[in-house]
């Protein structure tokens, strides 16, 4: 399915501004173990529900000051900064599928980078501060990538499917053995799902391309921190940035890195 670049620019960047929105709500509440859902957005201070017209991502933000309505109590900066980041992204995504405004883009192809560039919010903020992936994130990309691979232009539900079983299946054995290796756990369940996304938006190959990618990714930043921080190496690790990041590498330049290494 193809549709001019142009309307995908506009499009993903309003989509974009509504996930950084969301974000702000998963970033807060699920460290907290609260529900997404309920209670509706409120104030922390006075928890006074906030309705639509006041809560519509940065612009709602300038126009109240930067304080809630009704106790006048100051909002933090960084929701704004979440849903313009969003925006960003979105667009970003959309602008690096299809420069040019008036070619025609591939509808399919464009979700699937944008939902892997824009979902780097949330696996950043959340796996880096709490070691934790949100479930909305992990298995909503098994489930988006799945449901696409249903499309014209997809990988092929066959594709998919198979991605989701070795990505899942081989990082989750991996992890069981290096449990029993190190004698702690080796890898986070989050991981183990959001790798699964991976491997059905893009297919097992490109996947575990990713995988390649955010280790090495992850060696070259957290070792030499560790050392230089004097931090315990054996105290648990993010990954998820890592293979997150590595994602939209490998979907937009994996078949080239394996044409390149000749596999």
């Amino acid at each position: 399915m193809d549709i001019p670049a142009v309307f995908l620019w506009a499009l993903f960047a309003v989509l974009g501004v509504c996930f950084g929105s969301f974000f702000n709500v998963l970033i807060y509440r699920m460290p907290r173990e609260m529900s997404i859902i309920k209670p509706a957005s409120h104030c922390p201070d006075c928890k006074q529900k906030i309705p639509f017209w006041h809560n519509i991502p940065i612009l709602s933000w300038l126009l109240l000051g930067g304080r809630c309505a009704s106790c006048k109590k100051s909002i933090s900066i960084k929701y704004p900064i979440v849903e313009f980041l969003g925006l960003s992204l979105g667009f970003a995504a959309a602008f690096i599928a299809e420069p040019s405004p008036w070619q025609n883009a591939n509808l399919i192809e464009s979700i699937s980078l944008f939902w892997l560039i824009v979902t780097l919010i949330p696996i950043f903020v959340i796996d880096f501060k709490y070691l934790l992936l949100p479930d909305t994130v992990t298995i909503g990309g098994i489930l988006l990538g799945f449901a696409l691979s249903f499309f014209e232009g997809s990988i092929g539900w066959p594709s998919s499917l198979i991605g989701i079983a070795a990505c899942g299946g081989g990082l989750f054995l991996f992890s069981v053995i290096c449990s029993k290796i190190l004698k702690k756990e080796g890898m986070g369940f989050g991981d183990v799902k959001l790798f699964a996304g991976f491997g059905a938006l893009m297919g097992a190959e490109l996947a575990y391309v990713s995988l390649i990618i955010g280790a090495l990714l992850a060696i070259a930043v957290i070792v030499p921190y560790r050392l230089f921080t004097k931090k315990d190496m054996r105290s648990p690790l993010p990954f998820g940035p890592f293979l997150g990041l590595a994602a939209p590498i490998s979907y937009l330049f994996g078949n080239t890195i394996i044409a390149g290494l000749g596999v």
